[in-house]
């Protein structure tokens, strides 16, 4: 059975939440749907397309949203900790003889 995907949309303001988190949320949602991604100057425009196999539209989108925030959250840890990160491995290969 051949069963269309519904489509809706949703704004994620450029302001709060990054393009590439957006992004990584989608690649890691491209089994429950298909998203079309355009950026404006404020914000970043969804058009979602949801396989409705795999669940109501209105759960996927938002389990979609939970995970822009969890991508949005670790790309700003990944950035505030970067430089402790450095120093870690720095330590970490100057024991070992490496040149």
């Amino acid at each position: 059975m051949n069963i269309a995907a519904e489509t809706r949309e949703i704004l994620f303001d450029r302001q709060v939440y990054a393009a590439e988190a957006i992004q990584k949320a989608a690649y890691r949602f491209v089994d429950r749907m298909a998203v079309n991604l355009h950026v404006t100057d404020t914000h970043v425009r969804c058009a979602l397309f949801v396989n409705p196999e795999v669940g109501t539209p209105d759960d996927v989108i938002r389990d979609f949203q939970k995970e822009v925030l969890d991508q949005h959250l670790r790309l700003k840890i990944a950035s505030e900790t970067e430089s402790i990160r450095h120093l870690i491995l720095a330590h970490a290969f100057s024991r070992t003889g490496l040149t």
